[in-house]
């Protein structure tokens, strides 16, 4: 070869970080068409023909509705039937017709039957309405048996008795679920995918007992490099509590002992109408976690900058004031909230399930030291099973590129008004000949959060002064 200049291109000098798993999230739930395994959503008009209906197609359809982001899902069978209310004829009916439901309903349902026109089989003609969602003109079918389209439950109309005109008969189901064992197993298969998510959505209402399992798999997560952090749904008041009693347990009995910096449950329900013309009352989880996956890392759920909670007509159970939410707001739950001369509804409150003093009580501290974290481990692992000069005292030496590097994520979040300031050294007095680690300290300062703003207000007279 002549004599030339020649260049040893090297990659990775600069610091370019890998994928960003900022607003990505998984969600576990119960669906009709289940075993599929993990399946990649972006939008809510994919979900309902696909996973069918069940509470996993609710928080797909509601998430997605708000935030254009990538949702990772596993439908379960759930082994727990869900069950069917007594049929109700409406008070006010004239025909001595019945109906009767059968089947296993795929969600929960609020379902009304309204006669349109006069007759019994063959001849009458009735309208379905799930949900607040009408159905269309049908009539009554010669063997009086009519499928409901998607929820599993079959009406009959009886062949004897007669169906009047504006009569109505009305029933309710409640939606099928898993077992905990079965939570946590398809739990297990998300983290053993190695997603770049940020959290993982339980669909459905759960309890204490996985609360604590689900704090627990998020803290084993962390130990192997997965940051994330779970987000579940506490129950809806019973027909027979009063709201200070319910919000008297979830405070109490149900909130059980866990404490952790990876775990937020919510507590709130609203009235919400989605974007599939459905409209019922729901748990705040399905809209939360479109709201956290479309902010910014750190920017908090309940920014009311950014508007209210879209889809939200009206908090639930209905007399919930804001007693009630602040004391399920410190007993770590997210809520929502109405404000005073502001039209809409808001969360309360991003809460961590985090003790009391935590740095993490909050989802965005949450959010922003995970980013950090992911971020610095790739811009590190270049740099992994290398070597380095050792000083007289036996110190590493040479590791300006490896502390320059590692801060380059931090610089990336400082631009993008993520944290205030980030930092890193390499403390010294380490031997890094006899343990092969080199220890680095990373000390990061937040952004700030306006909770409360207090005014002083008062009048002055310029003539004598004051303050």
């Amino acid at each position: 070869m002549l004599p030339n200049v020649r260049y040893v291109i090297k990659d990775g000098a600069m610091g370019v970080l890998g994928a960003d798993a900022t607003g990505n999230f998984a969600a576990i739930g119960v669906a009709a068409n289940y075993g599929q395994g993990i399946l990649t959503f972006t939008s809510p008009d994919q979900v309902t023909d696909i996973l069918g209906d069940g509470p996993l197609r609710d928080l797909l359809v509601s998430a997605l509705s708000i935030a254009k982001t990538k949702v990772y899902a596993l439908a379960m069978e759930g082994t727990i039937a869900g069950n069917v209310s007594t049929v109700t004829p409406g008070t006010g009916n004239s025909g001595t017709g019945t109906l009767t439901v059968t089947g296993s309903p795929r969600n929960e349902y609020d379902v009304t039957v309204t006669i349109i026109s006069d007759g019994g089989r063959n001849t009458g003609t009735f309208r379905v309405t799930v949900d607040g969602r009408e159905g269309k003109r049908l009539t009554i079918p010669v063997d009086g048996v009519y499928e409901i389209p998607g929820t599993g439950l079959t009406i009959t109309f009886s062949e004897t008795g007669t169906f009047i005109e504006g009569d109505t008969h009305s029933f309710s189901s409640t939606a099928p679920t898993a077992t905990n064992a079965e939570i946590l197993e398809a739990v297990d298969t998300v983290i053993a995918a190695k997603l770049s998510i940020e959290f993982c959505a339980i669909a459905g209402i759960s309890n204490a007992a996985l609360w604590a399992a689900l704090a627990a798999k998020a803290e084993s997560a962390a130990s192997v490099f997965q940051y994330l952090f779970f987000v579940a749904q506490a129950r809806y008041l019973a027909d027979t509590e009063s709201i200070d009693t319910w919000a008297g347990l979830l405070t109490g009995s149900e909130r059980g002992s866990v404490e952790s910096t990876r775990l937020q449950v919510c507590a709130g329900w609203i009235e919400e109408a989605d974007s599939e013309g459905q409209i019922d009352t729901r748990g705040l989880i399905r809209l939360y976690c479109g709201m956290l996956a479309r902010r910014n890392v750190h920017e908090g759920p309940d920014a009311v900058r950014y508007g209210a909670i879209p889809g939200a007509i009206s908090l639930m159970p209905s007399g919930i004031h804001d007693g009630h939410i602040e004391n399920l707001k410190n007993a770590g739950y997210v809520t929502a909230r109405t404000i005073m001369d502001m039209n809409g509804i808001y969360i309360t409150s991003g809460q961590m399930m985090s003790g009391e003093g935590s740095d993490f009580d909050l989802v965005e501290r949450r959010r922003v030291m995970d980013k950090a974290c992911r971020q610095i481990r790739q811009a590190q692992l270049v740099w992994l099973n290398d070597v380095v000069s050792v000083g007289s005292d036996g110190s590493p030496e040479g590791t300006a590129m490896l502390v320059a590097q590692s801060e380059v994520p931090l610089k990336i979040m400082v631009n993008n008004r993520e944290i205030s300031s980030g930092e890193i050294v390499i403390p010294e007095g380490q031997n890094i000949l006899a343990t092969k680690e080199i220890k680095l300290k990373i000390r990061i300062v937040p952004l700030g959060k306006l909770s409360y703003i207090e005014n002083e207000i008062a009048f002055s007279n310029p003539a004598i002064g004051g303050e």
